[in-house]
């Protein structure tokens, strides 16, 4: 029935294209008028339209056609491109705020010119969202002179810069052409702007960061376009945007946890489980590495800092692989992206991970971050009045764009019928049968003249294909993250005849491949060679003939061959020591358990160890004094270890154990006299607590070993098996580190001369491209003899490529995502042109291993597969859909996870940032600063004054202490005027004394600085507060799923625990604020030997603040020097003051939302 409804009606698709059919002939109907029109003619009509849209009777749809008309005519005169009827088709479906499918090569980037100029007209700002700084900085290049041309700004934002188009400028970088720099904010102004997913959230949640509505450089999210929508709204929104800045943890434990990883041995001490990218210790690993570290128990509370580091050095060592994961680059990790293959610099790790690979691959560990601010891709665009997207394949995920964005997918026909034959996989046994057959399939199409684009999941795999090539003497092109600069030349080639380009993903987007080459890319490259060969910038014979990226990638060679001699040399003798070592640490390990085991000492330890967890770790973590048993056992055992008959024995313990326990006793001491005892000082208790006993465990393990303690006949036999088990050990981990250095020294030397290298040539490259630049004239003849060579070259290229069959794609594995596939199989066939396709895989590729690996193998058995034999069968390829289903399911589980989390903190910012806005658009906050201390002074009586209770036997002297702790002054009230008196009417005279006191202080200061001391107040506190907050429901999260046992809802239970979280968090922010302005003292700076006293500003001289108030937000500026580092600060300006309509709502009248309650306790919270 449904089948005959669609052929009758049409699907939903095509219905959809139905109705907007007419609007396209309407704007075609418009094309002859335009075409007659001089060019100052369509700035002016750009005004008009801008003025019919200023009338409050006229919309955007009613203006559609003529738009869409203009920016075609603008777009055939300016840059020669006309856009095509489906073409148009996009630009109304991106209008509308839905999702455009378009298979590659159809003019993504043309299409969206439509709906941007036309939103742009309404004066809001249209902002297109882009992949990577290349396309924001290309597109506008490319675009930007229709939009000239119509009279419209545009601006391009990338990391660290901004543009603005302008056709009269010329820089010395070439790729910079047409682009004036300007400031971010100024960006943000222009009609339209380009920019990546990462700069706008980035820039939004900077804004929120700032202290002077002047300085924002966002102004509201009214429309934007984003392209490759599935790549940012979809694969890259499992990761949130976040901006932090430094904590204060130190990264001396890294090297240390660093350094006993490698002496680990997989399946005996820790297991892996690849499908959830997590590692897992053994009984038998947390014994050595308790006995690597020295640790007595690494589950003991007070060791959970450094079990999360093992846990995360352990990760580094066995899941993230250099050249898959990242990559090494000028001494710094970089993150590969797993979707584009492009390296990610200033992304990393959270949770101390990054600083775990930096310390595996021996470079420079940065400090650990604190999250300062932190949004997800979701949430950002979600606040988008309108959002719209364009890609090439949607339609998978339409089901997951409608939940989460309410996008509707609709599927644009393409311009020419596609010609593409896409060949059904083929599967081999191993992976090495795989990449021969792969080779073999290369050669062929080489041989016939057809170029290939051969797609790899990572960087290594691209190499390994290479070197394969190499051996059977193909010439080709690599294209992956390790050698990006030259992604533009590679890309223009790929499609010439008998090309053969390796590429990880990032081959696949904003670049298209045209067949027989791009005669322009190619001309300038050929220039570029020429001048780079005259200059002779490169060292060594005969490669001074070589191309720009031969010579990149013979720089890449010869590091691999330097690293793969250093493993010849040395890996065969450290494989055998590592071995040794591993057996030695496995018998020492289990000569330490036995002797502590028979130790005499073991139940005053057990006894201690108890105490220490049960009763000492929650009195400190609570602040109380500490228990009086602990101070018992803990006496009791360090006399017991310390008063052991051992001559000199061990001495050097004994005396470290003294050291130790002086320290821990000093740090007691002052906790016990009733000093302040806080957070700070718990956590230096609880780090000499720790090292004390470690000191403890040391202590025991010498009197065991070396003779000290008695016991039977056992432990002496034991002792003896562990000094030979010691000995075997020290001696096997010298040998080992004998070899070791030797080879990674050798690694690093190669490494270091391959990175000067290559950065010396890629350095030279640039100046003789600026070269070029600078003297066009001189150049222009020769270049246009190039040109017209190429031209002729690609053309007749052309025809021999189309006759061999088109672009070949050739897929070496299946990623989990089908959209991936697609993508990579969508660089062939583009705009009519033939092309063939085909994915090779091995039962041994992740994806058939971790996903589908027992019915796979099951199923080639049934089917007999043999040694070099491959198996094509719908089974299969039902297998491996099953199985890209099944991540794609799992990895949508994981993005609405994390959406739903962040849900909870999203609707929390929202009250946060626009509070924030709140107080930077006003300049006097002393009503909100009065209702506040109003609400605080009445809930200090309410808790020491209960109404049941008479006023004679109110505690007063308690209620005194807590006014003078929060408002600075006591209340002294005398005793004659207690009897009698009610709750509110203390309230009252509290109220009153307090209104009173802030009269006092704003006389004493001045009112101009109060005023600006309310607002930088407030601001500062606020911003500590939401910063630590939001490390507290970062705990929160880590442990919620555990909820889940208990037969509680994770989910419910942090979204009521969070509320719960934020109310006292605001609770507090108000406290803290009044307590600062009832109590803080400003100092002017004086002259030597001048006494310091209180400024009083005169009259009218607001920015004359005291040195005290300039250094405050001195400090306010460099907290956050992470996100503020972009410029200098404004001047500041006069902010028009915002005036509420309505009466304002006092904290004790009755909500307006009808509840019954106080408005402090309802919708004032």
């Amino acid at each position: 029935m449904p089948s005959l409804l669609t052929r009758v009606f049409g699907s939903a698709n095509e219905r959809t294209l139905r109705r907007l059919w007419p609007i396209v002939e309407e704007t075609n109907a418009l094309e002859a008028d335009l075409q007659a029109l001089p060019p100052e003619a369509f700035p002016a009509k750009t005004a008009e339209l801008r003025e019919r849209l200023a009338q409050e009777d006229t919309t955007v749809d009613e203006i559609l056609p003529e738009a869409f008309a203009l920016v075609r005519e603008a777009s055939r005169r300016t840059i020669g491109l006309r856009h095509f009827d489906v073409q148009a088709l996009g630009g109304l479906v991106l209008h509308q705020g839905k999702i455009a499918e378009m298979k590659t090569g159809e003019g993504k980037t043309l299409v969206a010119t439509l709906p941007l100029y036309l939103n742009a007209l309404e004066g809001k700002g249209a902002h297109l969202v882009t992949v990577n700084d290349y396309l924001a900085r290309r597109d506008v290049q490319w675009m930007g002179p229709i939009y000239h041309y119509l009279g419209l700004s545009t601006a391009s934002i990338i990391h660290d810069a901004s543009f603005r188009f302008d056709l009269t400028y010329i820089p010395k970088d070439y790729r910079l052409l047409h682009l004036r720099p300007i400031e971010r904010r100024e960006a943000y102004r222009a009609d339209i702007t380009y920019g990546t997913n990462n700069e706008f959230g980035f820039d939004y949640l900077r804004d929120n960061m700032k202290f002077s509505l002047d300085d924002y450089v966002q102004r509201e999210l009214h429309y934007a376009i984003v392209d490759e929508v599935d790549n940012i709204l979809i694969d890259e929104a499992r990761t949130p945007l976040i901006i932090s800045g430094p904590a204060e943890e130190s990264t001396d434990k890294y090297y240390v946890v660093d350094r006993i990883i490698p002496r680990l041995r997989k399946d005996v001490d820790y297991t892996i489980d690849e499908k959830h990218r997590s590692a897992t210790l053994t009984e038998e690993g947390i014994a050595k590495c308790e006995r690597l570290l020295g640790v007595s128990n690494l589950y003991d509370p007070s060791q959970i800092d450094m079990l999360h580091h093992v846990t995360q050095a352990l990760k580094a060592h066995t899941l993230f692989k250099r050249d898959v994961d990242y990559v090494v680059k000028d001494g710094e990790v970089l993150i590969v992206d797993e979707f584009t293959g492009r390296l990610m610099p200033g992304r990393r790790w959270s949770d101390g991970l990054h600083q775990a690979v930096e310390a595996k691959e021996g470079v420079r560990i940065e400090r650990e971050n604190q999250t300062l601010a932190t949004i997800t891709i979701q949430n950002y665009f979600r606040m988008y009045k309108k959002l719209a997207g364009m890609t090439g394949t949607a339609d998978t995920e339409a089901v997951e764009f409608q939940k989460i964005y309410k996008l509707e997918v609709v599927v644009i026909p393409p311009n020419k019928a596609m010609r593409r034959v896409d060949s059904p996989d083929v599967v081999y046994k191993s992976e090495r049968e795989k990449f021969a057959a792969v080779v073999e399939e290369i050669k062929e199409c080489h041989e016939k003249g057809q170029p290939v684009l051969v797609g790899t999941t990572s960087v290594e795999k691209s190499e390994r294909v290479s070197k394969l090539l190499k051996k059977t003497g193909v010439r080709h092109n690599v294209l992956n993250a390790i050698n990006h600069e030259a992604e533009a030349n590679i890309i223009a080639q790929a499609g010439r005849h008998q090309q053969v380009t390796i590429a990880t993903n990032m081959a696949g987007r904003g670049t298209d491949i045209l067949l027989g080459g791009n005669p322009e890319f190619l001309a300038r490259a050929e220039m570029e060679n020429e001048w780079i060969r005259r200059a002779g910038t490169v060292q060594g014979g005969g490669q001074t003939e070589q191309r720009y990226e031969d010579t990149l990638r013979t720089l890449r060679e010869r590091y691999d061959e330097e690293v793969q001699r250093a493993s010849g040399q040395y890996e065969q003798g450290l494989a055998t020591l590592q071995e040794r070592r591993g057996e030695a640490l496995r018998q020492l390990t289990e000569a330490h358990k036995k002797l502590l085991e028979l130790s005499p000492y073991r139940p005053l330890r057990d006894r201690y160890e108890q105490v220490s967890s049960v009763e000492l770790i929650p009195a400190v973590r609570d602040h109380d004094p500490i228990p009086r048993r602990y101070r018992q056992v803990k006496e009791e055992l360090e006399a017991t270890l310390l008063g052991a008959e051992t001559g000199t024995a061990v001495a050097t313990e004994r005396s470290e154990l003294e050291e130790l326990r002086s320290r821990y006793e000093s740090v007691l001491a002052a906790w016990e006299e009733g000093g302040v005892r806080t957070d700070e000082t718990a956590r230096e208790l609880d780090e000499r607590r720790a090292q004390y006993e470690r000191g403890l465990s040391v202590m025991e393990l010498a009197l065991l070993v070396k003779g000290g303690a008695t016991g039977n006949g056992e432990l002496a036999e034991i002792r003896v098996s562990y000094r030979t088990s010691e000995d075997d050990y020290v001696e096997a981990e010298r040998l080992h580190q004998e070899t070791q250095t030797p080879y990674e020294e050798a690694v690093r030397a190669a490494e270091r001369r391959y990175e000067a290298d290559r950065a010396k040539y890629v350095a030279a490259v640039e100046e003789i491209r600026e070269q070029l630049q600078k003297a066009p004239q001189e150049y222009e003849a020769r270049y246009q003899d190039i040109l017209e060579k190429y031209r002729e070259t690609c053309a007749g290229e052309r025809e021999l490529v189309v006759a061999a069959g088109g672009l070949h794609i050739l897929g070496t594995e299946r990623h989990e995502a089908r959209r991936i596939d697609n993508q990579l199989r969508g660089r062939g066939g583009r705009q009519g042109d033939p092309g063939t396709s085909r994915f090779y895989l091995s039962l041994e590729d992740d994806l058939l291993r971790i996903f589908g690996a027992d019915r796979m193998q099951g199923l080639m058995e049934r089917l007999g597969m043999e040694e070099g034999v491959p198996i094509e069968h719908r089974l299969i390829t039902r297998a491996i859909r099953n199985a890209q289903e099944k991540v794609e399911a799992h990895n949508f589980d994981i993005r609405k996870h994390l959406l739903e989390y962040d849900d909870v903190l999203n609707k929390q910012r929202e009250v946060v940032y626009s509070r924030r806005r709140e107080l930077l658009g006003r300049d006097d906050l002393r009503e909100d600063v009065l209702e506040l201390a109003t609400g605080i002074a009445e809930d200090l009586v309410a808790t020491h004054a209960e109404a049941e209770v008479a006023s004679e036997e109110w505690d007063w002297k308690a209620l005194d202490d807590a006014v003078f702790a929060r408002f600075n002054f006591r209340l002294q009230l005398p005793g004659s005027e207690h009897e009698g008196l009610r709750m509110e009417g203390l309230q009252d005279i509290l109220v009153e004394r307090v209104k009173q006191a802030y009269a006092q202080r704003e006389q004493l200061f001045g009112a101009p600085i109060v005023r600006h001391l309310e607002k930088l107040i407030m601001l500062q506190t606020l911003d500590t507060f939401w910063k630590d907050h939001l490390l507290n429901m970062d705990h929160l999260k880590e442990g919620i799923g555990l909820r889940g046992y208990g037969q509680v809802n994770p989910l419910q239970a942090y979204q009521k625990e969070g509320y719960d979280m934020f109310e006292e968090m605001i609770r507090r922010m108000e406290s803290d604020v009044v307590e600062k302005l009832m109590s803080v003292q400003i100092r002017t700076e004086a002259a030597p030997g001048m006494p310091q006293r209180a400024a009083v500003a005169p009259s009218g001289a607001e920015d004359a603040l005291p040195a005290e108030l300039e250094a405050l937000q001195r400090r306010q500026r460099q907290a956050a020097r992470v996100t503020l580092s972009h410029g200098e600060q404004a001047q500041a300006q006069k902010v028009e003051t915002v005036r509420r309509d309505g009466d304002k709502v006092g904290r004790n009248d009755p909500c307006p939302c009808g509840s019954g309650k106080k408005f402090k306790k309802c919708h004032g919270t």
